[in-house]
């Protein structure tokens, strides 16, 4: 057999593999569905502004809260307070840690 020939041959069977793959590809296609249109939304189902959609929604509402609540110098101590304690913390733990390994 010739490089022609075997050549033929090859692309006659590659021809063959490629339409029944796409065959099988319309079998197994869902059925596309058109689009409804959209309705305005009621004022109740509006998306939320943007910093209630953070990730950080509850941290922020907390400060608020805490700002109406003790005023915003003891809200900042309060927080800076925690987070320094918080950070000291990890920093003797990670040692902590270090040190027995």
């Amino acid at each position: 057999m010739k490089h022609a020939e075997a050549q033929s041959v090859v692309l006659a069977r590659m021809a063959e593999s490629r339409a029944e793959l796409i065959a099988a590809h319309m079998a197994d296609e869902p059925m596309r569905i058109a689009r409804a249109p959209r309705r305005a939304l009621p004022a109740s189902a509006r998306p939320a502004p943007w910093f209630l959609r953070t990730p950080n929604a509850e941290l922020i509402a907390l400060a608020l809260v805490g700002v109406a609540i003790l005023g915003l110098r003891r809200t900042v101590q309060t927080a800076v307070g925690a987070g320094l304690s918080a950070s000291t913390h990890r920093a003797f733990g990670d040692l902590l840690n270090a040190l027995r390994e």
